[in-house]
């Protein structure tokens, strides 16, 4: 009786460990850049490259064993340049998503590229769980004729507890917010190669 009790312990341990919250839906919080003036009209890339559903572990024991594969639910790439949209919008632009810079015509096109999205728990102290993680994209403004614009290299870094949405979304809000207030700025003309 008491083995079968541990071992119904075991599992209920394991399963709160793992509904810790391992998957993460992008959904920025405020963005504090000062909205300007029309700035004019910009596209944005449909999709971000490198994007990848699987973002991290969920972890198990004191050596941090993942075992849960921490997702994004919907699709990552078009959900991640959604959030990027706002951004850009919020900067004062007027936005036109576009498939590709050739399908923009003569505006120019802001892309992103994911260099690192990763985010990992600690459960060892259960029910006190501990997650963190990293989001680090380029962003590149493309003219219609092929040369790059401007471009920024972004991190965004974040901590929580349990659920992964609000530390994914806080390092995303962090990226957004530094991307708006560059893009407030930028004078396009004169940042030409």
């Amino acid at each position: 009786m008491k083995s079968k009790t541990i071992v119904s312990l075991f599992f209920a341990t394991l399963t709160g460990i793992m509904a810790t919250g391992c998957t993460a839906t992008l959904h920025h919080g405020q963005i504090y850049t000062t909205p300007t003036a029309d700035r004019g009209p910009m596209g944005v890339s449909q999709r971000a490259e490198n994007v990848k559903s699987h973002i991290g572990w969920g972890t198990l024991t004191i050596f941090a064993i993942p075992v849960c594969p921490v997702t994004l639910n919907g699709q990552g790439d078009s959900e991640f340049m959604n959030q990027i949209r706002d951004a850009v919008e919020h900067a004062g632009y007027k936005v036109q998503m576009v498939d590709s810079a050739g399908s923009a015509g003569s505006l120019p096109v802001l892309s992103c590229k994911v260099e690192k999205f990763s985010f990992r728990n600690y459960t060892w102290l259960f029910p006190i769980v501990f997650n963190w993680g990293t989001i680090r994209m380029e962003a590149t403004i493309t003219a219609p004729d092929g040369h790059v614009l401007w471009s920024k290299t972004y991190t965004g870094k974040a901590n929580g507890m349990y659920d992964f949405n609000p530390t994914v979304n806080s390092a995303l809000d962090s990226i957004l917010n530094q991307l708006s207030n560059d893009l407030s700025t930028v004078q396009l003309a004169a940042a030409g190669s």
